[in-house]
């Protein structure tokens, strides 16, 4: 894994939502860096994307009550 800045050179494989919000984000002339992972299911794998990106990632719950009517979201910072 590596940090990369803009967009990916080739974007076969990528869904078409990813390759919108480059889009997006590169008309509005913002920049951004990016890297490209597996699927992190657990926290140690978490914690090494946050090494990439040199952030803190935090951990989001979203739940609903028994009716499911009410909805929740719990964010904690996982440091």
């Amino acid at each position: 894994m590596e940090l990369i800045k803009g967009r990916p050179n080739n974007t076969d494989g990528r869904l078409e939502k990813e390759i919108r919000v480059y889009d997006l984000l590169d008309e509005l002339g913002i920049e951004y860096y990016r890297t490209d992972h597996e699927e992190a299911n657990t926290m140690e794998k978490c914690n090494e994307i946050d090494k990439i990106l040199g952030t803190i990632i935090c951990k989001n719950l979203f739940l609903c009550n028994r009716q499911k009517n009410r909805d929740f979201i719990f964010s904690k910072n996982r440091r």
